[in-house]
């Protein structure tokens, strides 16, 4: 196999899933991937122990053709929680942080000293109570 080659992630996924299907899916393909690569590393010891070196190459290389499609998997799924929590956030009409920042920053230099304390108390309180 050409190492330049990247492993494609989807190759063994529904197409047309959702970001949230997606994500269940991927951790089934991880699930079935891990269960093959116990299944192979049984086959690797009879064939270790049957000194068979075609079998022993053919098996190493569908292992580590497999962790490639693990790895590519994991990574695509970092990419795919964000979607997912970005999504959320905005179903549940909390803004994203940078809208956050920036409507603090100019709350902070138009609301009285005072108000914007409460605010910012208050808000503090409520991302204490809602983390615990």
């Amino acid at each position: 196999m050409d190492e330049t080659n990247v492993t494609d992630p989807y190759k063994n996924i529904p197409k047309g899933l959702n970001d949230e299907h997606l994500w269940n899916a991927f951790i089934r393909r991880i699930e079935d991937i891990d269960m093959t690569r116990r299944s192979i590393r049984s086959q690797l010891d009879l064939a270790t122990a049957n000194n068979e070196n075609q079998k022993i190459r053919e098996l190493k290389t569908e292992s580590n053709m497999l962790a490639k499609e693990r790895a590519a998997l994991h990574n695509e799924m970092k990419l795919v929680k964000k979607r997912i929590k970005k999504s959320r956030r905005e179903r549940n009409g909390q803004p994203p942080e940078r809208l956050a920042i920036e409507f603090m920053l100019i709350a902070q230099k138009k609301l009285p000293k005072a108000v914007f304390a409460d605010i910012r108390n208050e808000a503090a309180m409520n991302v204490v109570c809602y983390n615990s």
